[in-house]
């Protein structure tokens, strides 16, 4: 990351007699933001003319993010409804994650699989966990067998148990996506068969955001993992026979990407070969989702979506760096009529952005404050903002708030103000 970066700027400081609005010239391209709590800035359509040139990729929708900066660095028809296939097991993974938080499970505890859930009474080609009769298995396995070999024995046998039932355990699933806001997220079984769950490109990484935001530890301590073995010795019962299988991730980019660590593989007929993706690399991480990968045969499938989404990491890695940035402190508001005479302006801690490599020259921003306030005004207010943009083209704001409250003065103050604020304004029209 490169540090403390700040261009030569001109600070208009707000004054009562002069138009105080405050420009400055900023180096700074801003972050697209992603996360809920920050929610979206401009789409990345209005700085396309900015980015390096994009890698080629015929997947049907696609979205790259740099993780730390919450920046979109690529997108293509982001917003297309697809089915996510074994996606879904990502938010299955979190809503029993959820469960354990609030005390209604544990990951160590046992868990009866119900006869419906072995691995025999699954759909044709589905992929398998391996459950069965005679076996003794906890929820962290099951876990494991959701998130490695992708098994849809496991989702069924994870919903009985955490919500008592499919349906019961699939609207656990919507509820959390309508608390992230995720209007085309949604979900009717919990395995990522069915063709009637959908998401999009889009929302899907913003569910990824998240819930890496909320559960850092599970890319390494799940989703990194190129294995699985099932059952185990343990899990058999006395005179159980059955062979331990051992089954590879079928992320492909954890073996063949340096610095790959995550996150799921998915494929249904319907949408084609799907992927969300993760990578680290000297501390910064990228992340993405690719859905509708064509393929004629999974091996080609899964070969061009590993292909795919490595292109996009190398041109995210490649061509853009993540820069903190300083800017100048933002001057205060004079406030009429008020306990003080104005108010101290501060802005977002969010200072760290992915650039373009080598635009730092082009970069400017623009800090917009209003010439003056009247009494009250309330910590937390809304001030002004930051607009940052290059070569004109808008791409991102922040806010900037009151640092403090001034309350109403006292009766000769206003009376003082309303003085001053009149000869003041005859001045000016002269």
């Amino acid at each position: 990351m490169i540090d403390g970066i700040m261009a030569t700027f001109h600070n208009r400081v707000p004054r009562r007699r002069a138009h105080p609005t405050a420009i400055v010239v900023l180096a700074l391209l801003a972050a697209i933001l992603l996360a809920a709590e920050r929610g979206y800035g401009f789409s990345i359509s209005q700085a396309a003319s900015l980015y390096p040139e994009p890698p080629e990729i015929d997947a049907r929708s696609a979205i790259l993010l740099d993780y730390d900066t919450a920046t979109v660095l690529f997108e293509h028809n982001a917003d297309e409804v697809i089915p996510p296939a074994s996606l879904t097991k990502v938010v299955g993974m979190h809503a029993v994650f959820e469960a354990v938080d609030r005390g209604e499970a544990a990951l160590s505890e046992t868990v009866e699989v119900p006869e419906h859930a072995w691995a025999r009474n699954m759909p044709r080609y589905s992929s398998l966990m391996f459950l069965g009769p005679e076996q003794e298995v906890t929820l962290e396995e099951l876990v494991y067998g959701l998130a490695i070999p992708s098994g849809n024995d496991a989702a069924v046998a994870v919903a009985e148990h955490i919500a008592g039932g499919v349906p019961e355990f699939v609207a656990r699933m919507n509820e959390e996506m309508r608390r992230l806001g995720l209007e085309q997220t949604r979900f009717v079984e919990p395995s990522g068969l069915s063709d009637e769950n959908q998401t999009t490109a889009r929302e899907f990484l913003q569910f990824l955001y998240d819930y890496l935001e909320r559960r850092p530890d599970a890319l390494r301590r799940f989703h990194a993992l190129e294995e699985y073995a099932y059952p185990q010795e343990r899990n058999r019962s006395p005179g159980n026979g059955e062979p331990t299988i051992t089954q590879r991730n079928r992320n492909v980019l954890l073996r063949e990407y340096d610095g790959a660590d995550g996150i799921k593989t998915g494929y249904i007929p319907a949408s084609r070969y799907n992927l969300a993706f993760s990578a680290e690399r000297n501390g910064r991480r990228l992340i993405g989702v690719l859905l509708g990968v064509p393929g004629d045969t999974h091996v080609e499938g899964s070969a061009e979506r590993s292909r795919q989404a490595a292109a996009l990491l190398d041109y995210g890695f490649e061509e853009f760096a993540t820069v903190a940035l300083g800017h100048p402190e933002p001057p205060p508001v004079p406030v009429w009529f008020g306990s003080a005479p104005e108010v101290t302006v501060r802005s977002d801690d969010h200072d760290t952005v992915a650039v373009p490599r080598g635009s730092l020259e082009m970069l400017e921003g623009e800090l917009v404050l209003p010439r003056e306030r009247e009494a009250p005004v309330y910590a937390g207010e809304r001030l002004g903002e930051l607009r940052y943009g290059v070569d004109g083209v808008p791409v991102h704001t922040r806010t900037l708030y009151a640092a403090e409250t001034v309350e109403r003065g006292p009766w000769w103050r206003v009376v003082w103000d309303h003085i001053r604020r009149f000869f003041l304004q005859l001045v000016d029209r002269l």
